[in-house]
């Protein structure tokens, strides 16, 4: 008995394993060509953003850029505030936003011209929030990353976005 299990038991299994390896590859190549063909459908098929207008943007930060800038301002001194103090009375000084400014913010973030300008500020608006909520929960590290992400941004946007007194008209 124990010769017919080597004799064909055995085998059959090898066979019955190598054909489900077989059959998982094949299942797995024909997803990623699936995959690849839907990418590849996703990109032709996509519209290359147009370029926004050189006067919009002019426009924009005739209007905007000084809301954008006094919230950077009022957020960066709230920070420093909250700093000076040991973060003792953090809670109190980080609960008490403007809140006209702030729905200004909401109107200068979403009118930017630029799709790409605009998710900038979003970013930069969210890792405000994001390290002001941080303090507030006494978390330090957390409030320390979501800072330096809000640094990149407002470091990023004031690099390519030209000062407000430059008419190139």
């Amino acid at each position: 008995m124990n010769s017919v299990y080597v004799t064909y038991l055995l085998p059959a299994l090898v066979i019955a394993a190598c054909l489900i390896a077989a059959l998982l590859g094949r299942r797995r190549r024909t997803r990623r060509a699936a995959v690849l063909e839907h990418s590849h459908r996703i990109s032709e098929e996509a519209l290359i953003p147009a370029p926004t207008d050189p006067a919009a943007e002019s426009a924009w930060r005739k209007l905007h850029a000084a809301v954008l800038e006094s919230w950077m301002s009022a957020h960066e001194e709230r920070l420093d505030q909250a700093s000076a103090d040991g973060f003792a009375n953090a809670q109190a000084a980080l609960e008490e936003p403007d809140a006209a400014l702030t729905d200004h913010l909401d109107i200068t973030v979403a009118a930017h011209p630029n799709p790409h300008r605009r998710a900038e500020l979003s970013a930069l608006r969210a890792a405000a929030r994001s390290t002001l909520s941080a303090v507030a929960r006494a978390d330090y590290a957390g409030a320390r990353r979501h800072h330096l992400v809000y640094r990149d941004y407002r470091d990023l946007w004031r690099q390519h976005d030209p000062p407000a007194d430059d008419d190139r008209s």
